[in-house]
């Protein structure tokens, strides 16, 4: 894809911290080429690149290096998303990484997480494709952060890194970088990475973690006011990139048997295909105003296989072609 974007809620933290070191946030927004309502809390997709910036230029303006790990510290895993609820559902916390890994794309793009596991050492390793952002400190603060964050939730005992490997340069304190991960750290590294034992990443997912799915379903009752339509729905479109968007991955994720998740859905008079339908049919429009996406990029960020099925769909929906519709009606326009 041109143009990486992640989503506007691993920004979440970043306002307060920017208030409470008495920064102008304002300025720092315009500098970033960020929307003025960037901490709105609005759900979006945002320029990762410029998201970085944004990161970087309050490290700096606040005089504070370590401001990466702190906006992890105040997020939760929450950020990613469904995705978490569906990684509560392997078998072990390997297997969850390595879905997590497949699918991080639906919530930040161009980034990888690299795991290589031997009999003596497992290290997980987070990078981008693109150099502003892989060569950002804050990126790696950020991002190893977070990645530790989902290894505890998985494995849910009290577990220690072995160690943890920075590729920018130590800060003048290493302190908040040592009472973070609780363990030795080191920077100048050729990557950034966590070390950890195998024997965590291969236990089984604990027994917290798998009621996620139940915790989400619970939260999304009170964001809808027990809509369930609604409910449904938002969770297909966290989901549709990962291509398997039926409703017996989506039920679990939610908490619910795919016989029970049908009876309620039949009681609503809607059909779950209806609601895929619907999200894609919303979501394309908001994918198609980013013109750095190639329509292939938007049809396998709907879950299409293949540009033809989204083709297809889309004049459906509007009765015109993407292209048409794009170079018409688009907002961008």
């Amino acid at each position: 894809m041109a143009q990486a974007l992640i989503h506007s809620h691993f920004l979440i933290g970043l306002s307060d911290i920017i208030a409470e070191h008495n920064g102008n946030a304002d300025w720092l927004i315009e500098q970033a080429k960020l929307p003025e309502s960037i901490f709105d809390n609005q759900e979006r997709l945002i320029s990762y690149e410029r998201h970085t910036r944004l990161m970087d230029l309050a490290a700096h303006h606040l005089n504070f290096p370590e401001l990466g790990l702190e906006v992890a510290q105040r997020q939760s895993v929450s950020v990613f998303g469904p995705l978490i609820s569906m990684i509560a559902n392997q078998s072990s916390v390997l297997s969850g990484l390595e879905l997590f890994t497949k699918h991080l794309q639906i919530r930040a793009q161009s980034i990888h997480l690299t795991l290589d596991v031997t009999d003596d050492k497992a290290s997980v390793a987070p990078s981008s494709d693109i150099a502003a952002i892989n060569n950002s400190c804050t990126f790696e603060d950020h991002a190893l952060g977070l990645a530790w964050q989902i290894i505890q939730l998985l494995y849910g005992s009290p577990c220690n890194l072995r160690a943890v490997y920075f590729k920018h340069a130590a800060p003048a304190d290493v302190s908040p970088y040592t009472r973070y991960f609780k363990c030795p750290v080191a920077f100048d590294h050729h990557c950034c990475e966590l070390i950890v034992e195998p024997s965590i990443l291969m236990s089984a997912v604990c027994e917290q973690a798998r009621q996620l799915p139940t915790a989400l379903r619970q939260y999304l009752q009170q964001k809808y006011n027990d809509r369930l339509v609604d409910q449904v729905r938002e969770v297909i479109t966290g989901l549709l990139i990962t291509g398997n968007c039926t409703i017996d991955a989506i039920a679990p994720a939610m908490g619910y048997s795919t016989r029970t998740l049908q009876r309620h859905l039949k009681r609503e008079g809607v059909t779950f295909q209806a609601l895929v339908d619907s999200a894609r049919h919303q979501q394309a429009q908001i994918y198609l105003a980013y013109e750095n996406y190639r329509l292939t990029d938007v049809a396998a960020l709907l879950g299409y296989s293949e540009l033809s099925a989204f083709t297809r769909s889309f004049k459906r929906w509007f009765g015109m072609s993407p292209q048409k519709w794009r170079k018409e009606l688009s907002p961008a326009h």
